[in-house]
Order: C-alpha cells, then structure tokens, then sequence
C-alpha cells in the first residue's frame, strides 16, 4: 500500500468516500463517449444538436452555483452530495433507458442535461468541502490525492469499454449503467451524512449568505485571479473534450472506439498526476499547478493537426497529468487557507467562475466546427490557453502564496 496514502485507508469514513467516487467515475468514464455518440446517432443528432445539450447543462450549472454552496454550508454536506447522486443516477438512468426502447431524442437530452445541471451546482461546491468534514487536515492533501487516484484508475477502466460498449450493444445501454453507478455511489455518500456537521443555524438570507461567500472569495486574490484564468481554460478544456474531441474522432478517426483510447490514454496521465501531487509539498503550490497546465495546448494542437490515434493519445495522456496535478494542489491550497464554515461558497464561487464561459463556448463550438473546421478552431483555443495560463503569474499573490 502506498504510505502516503495509509492515513486515508484506516479512517473508515473517508475509505467509503474513495469507493463510492470510484464507483460514480466508472460510470464518468462511459459519459464522454456514450453521450456525445448517442446524440450524434440520433436522426436529428447533427453537431449542434451536440453543443445544444452540453449547453442545456453548463447553463443551470453555472447559473445555480452560488446557490448551491449556501446550501453546502447549511445541510450535512454527504446528505447533499449522496442525495443528488441519487436523483443524477435515476434521471441519467431512464435517458439510458429511453434510448435502449427506441423512444430517445436530443430533446430528452437536452431535458436531462439541464436538470442534472442543477443537481451537480448543489453537488460540486458540497462534495469539494466534503472533504474537509471528513479528514484530518494532517492528511488533507492526502486524501484528495486517494479520491482522485480511486476516481481516476475508475475513468481508466470507464473508458477502456466505454467504446466497446457503444459501438457493440448502443449508447442507450452505456449510459443506463452510467445511471446505475451513479445511484450506488449516491447510497454509499449518503451513509454518511450523521458523520458530517450541520452549520449553525443562521437568519441571514440566502442573498446575505452569497454576499458573504464573494466577500471571503474576493479577499484572496490569488483565488480570484486562478479562478478568472480558469474561466477561459475550462471551456476550453470542456468544448475539445465534450463537442469537438467528439466530432473529430467521428469524421476523422474513426468513431467511438478511437475516442475511448484517447480517453483511456488521458486517464492513466490523470492518476499519474493525481500520484505526483500525492509525493510532492511544494512550497509554492499555485506555481507549480500552473505551470503544469501547459500541456493542454498540446493536447488541443495535436487533435487538431494529427491523424494519428497514438500521437493523440500520449498528448491525451500530458494533459491527464497536468489536469489533476492542478486540481491537487489547487483544492487542497484553496482547503489549507479557507475557513471550514465558508469552504462550500468559497468552492462554489470557484466553480461558478470556472464554469462561467464554458456553456457559451461549448453551445458556440459546434456550429464553429461546421463552418470553420475543426483544425482552425482548435488552432485558436491553442492560442487562447498560452494567454490564460500564463496571466495570472502577472499577480504577487499568484507568486507568492505558500502551502501549510
């Protein structure tokens, strides 16, 4: 066993969390190859039908967000995220269903990615604090790395049948299963709520309590200008892994099973991230989580301008290292500098300011990719990254803050 990571297997607590997101992750692993196809194999299931549904997401998601980390503060964080597990695996559940029965359509899609939006602004800025309830901060750092290893080796295993699963028996089917993952993890978080604290009750409103959240949120500024860069690089991210990612593998590539390499490749460089962030203190820990965001741009040049699956692939994998290796050291900065009873709207601001551009790009990607190609419009997201990740070392605060 690794050593560093013996704290987190002999608390109980946090050995039930590691199981149920790697649990939840074997069903992510199928979501990006599943989704994407199911739509793109529908009658009406044309690229911006594609931006369409991640539009439907990305828009409550980011629209309720604030709103969600008030609810974080005030509810037993695992009853939160265990709850909305539940309610994703049903709804993703019967949209699997209803494509395996003949009855699916984008417009189903787009009905269950708008709710599922939702339920995750209530999910993300919970489960990012759930953390905090449930390890010693001695083995913080710890046991985000463990919850991104478990998370990550599931995405692996995911995304190796995920293919296989769509291009043999139907994406209905992949993402019926997807659905069931979903509920277990759901059922498994939820035990836990009595060992999560309730915060004290308040009679400030919910506006009141947002307020608060954006005055602790703006009072560090190297949050603030991380999040601002972080704006731009998740859509990004999120439009080349979700719609044109996608749309290449299908006209270029090959189609779905492809895909599913490129993923499995982008999965092994996650847990290789999330393992290097688990070794390493460094004393700058914001410096470092940026500057190992610049493999993206290789990732995002090479889809565009290569034919080759295996060139891909490894450019997939550098971008999976220096996509948790940021989230690793970026969570745990955020969780060793942050008070506990403002953690879920600090994290939801986070999110929220992440999150902000994503479901314009991503709603604007597709029709992009029809008119202008896919190699120019990933040519331009290459270019726009450089900017993003390199701004913020422009900010003292960037710089200089240290790790605990």
């Amino acid at each position: 066993m690794n050593s560093g990571f013996r704290g987190v297997w002999q608390t109980p607590t946090l050995r039930k969390l590691v199981a149920a997101r790697f649990i939840s992750n074997l069903g992510n692993g199928l979501g990006p190859i599943a989704i994407p196809f199911g739509v793109l194999g529908l009658p009406h299931g044309t690229p911006t039908a594609l931006s369409l549904v991640w539009l439907s997401t990305m828009l409550p998601l980011t629209g309720f967000m604030l709103i969600g980390g008030v609810i974080g503060d005030k509810f037993p964080r695992a009853q939160m995220v265990g709850g909305t597990d539940i309610l994703l695996g049903l709804l993703v559940l019967g949209n699997g269903l209803a494509l395996i029965t003949g009855h699916g359509s984008v417009l189903i899609f787009i009905l269950v990615g708008a709710i599922s939006g939702f339920l995750n602004a209530i999910w993300y800025p919970s489960m990012g604090a759930l953390t905090t309830d449930l390890a010693d901060e001695k083995i913080l750092q710890e046991s985000n790395s463990a919850i991104g290893l478990a998370s990550n080796v599931a995405l692996i295993i995911g995304s190796s049948i995920g293919g296989v699963l769509v291009a043999t028996i139907g994406a209905g089917w992949a993402i019926a299963i997807d659905g069931l993952t979903f509920l277990t993890a759901g059922l498994i978080v939820f035990s836990l709520r009595k060992y999560t604290p309730v915060a004290k009750p308040t009679s400030e409103s919910t506006l009141r309590e947002i307020k608060n959240g954006w005055r602790e949120f703006t009072s560090h500024k190297w949050i603030v200008a991380i999040v601002a860069a972080s704006t731009v690089m998740y859509a990004c991210e999120r439009s080349i892994y979700a719609v044109i990612g996608p749309i290449v593998a299908k006209e270029n590539l090959g189609g779905p099973k492809p895909w599913s390499v490129i993923l499995v490749f982008m999965s092994i460089g996650s847990v290789l991230g999330v393992g290097v962030a688990g070794k390493i203190k460094p004393k700058y820990p914001i410096r470092i989580a940026l500057l190992a965001q610049f493999p993206t741009m290789i990732w995002a040049y090479s889809l565009g301008n290569f034919d080759s699956v295996l060139l891909i692939s490894i450019s997939a994998l550098a971008f999976g290292v220096s996509l948790d290796l940021f989230y690793v050291l970026w969570i745990t900065t955020i969780q060793q500098h942050v008070a506990k009873e403002s953690m879920s709207k600090v994290l939801a601001y986070d999110a929220w300011g992440a999150t902000a551009l994503a479901p314009f790009i991503m709603g604007a990607a597709g029709p992009v990719v029809v008119k202008f190609g896919a190699q120019r419009t990933l040519d331009i997201l290459v270019v726009v990254l450089f900017l993003a990740i390199s701004l913020p070392f422009l900010v003292k605060e960037v710089r200089d803050i240290k790790a605990n």
